[in-house]
């Protein structure tokens, strides 16, 4: 499974926890993972990783400049 296939799974499987369903497996590092309501902080950091090893990491977004006076 290729990195970019991975994260299309990762996504559904964040996609299914926030609609509802309780409990989400993914294959990571070669075993199947279980993620729930209660550890999908988990599984967006696992989302972000490969984001970055996909190169489709959004940039990080800056606040508003300040004006200085």
């Amino acid at each position: 499974m290729t990195p970019a296939d991975r994260l299309s799974e990762a996504r559904h499987a964040l996609h299914q926890l926030l609609t509802g369903t309780s409990v989400v497996r993914v294959q990571r590092d070669g075993r199947q993972v279980e993620f729930t309501p209660g550890n999908r902080a988990e599984l967006e950091r696992y989302i972000n990783q490969l984001e970055v090893e996909t190169g489709t990491a959004r940039p990080l977004r800056r606040g508003p400049a300040g004006v200085i006076a």
